[in-house]
């Protein structure tokens, strides 16, 4: 009997350990640093970010803005950001900004002229903006930059 449970112990060990139906999906990116922002114009917002992804599923980065802060600090180490307020890239899809797999860090910039809704950026408002690394392969974010703000003003 005692030889029995032993056994059963053992068998239970070795399956617990396998990973068979227990894949994990987890993709990680490395997410932009060093997240400035510039006014340009009394409608314009320049952001700049350092940035490195060798992944080869990598595809560029998300520009997030909005005038709401609890939008962009809500679950900001998620790796599903599509509930934040992103801004589309020329094409109408994501990432905003397509840019190169590479291991060498470089500085990326856009231009910002509007919120995600089409609307135009005004002076006098609060924008809250961070940028996060994007797959569009395997459609997950790296966690969020930090999280700058900057109100527009004549």
């Amino acid at each position: 009997m005692f030889r029995m449970k032993f056994l059963l112990v053992i068998v239970a060990s070795m399956i617990s350990g396998c990973v068979i139906g227990a894949m994990q999906y987890n993709f990680p990116l490395n997410p932009p640093l060093g997240v400035y922002l510039k006014q340009v114009s009394t409608n314009q917002i320049e952001i700049r970010w350092w940035g490195n992804n060798s992944e080869n599923y990598f595809s560029g980065y998300v520009v997030f803005i909005t005038t709401n802060s609890n939008e962009i600090y809500r679950d900001r180490n998620s790796t599903n950001q599509f509930d934040k307020p992103y801004l589309k890239g020329n094409f109408g899809d994501i990432p905003t900004v397509f840019a190169p797999v590479s291991s060498v860090t470089r500085e990326y910039y856009y231009i910002i002229t509007n919120l995600p809704d089409g609307s135009k950026l005004t002076t006098s408002t609060l924008y809250y903006i961070a940028v996060a690394s994007y797959s569009s392969s395997k459609r997950v974010f790296s966690p969020l930059s930090n999280i700058t703000n900057i109100t527009l003003t004549n």
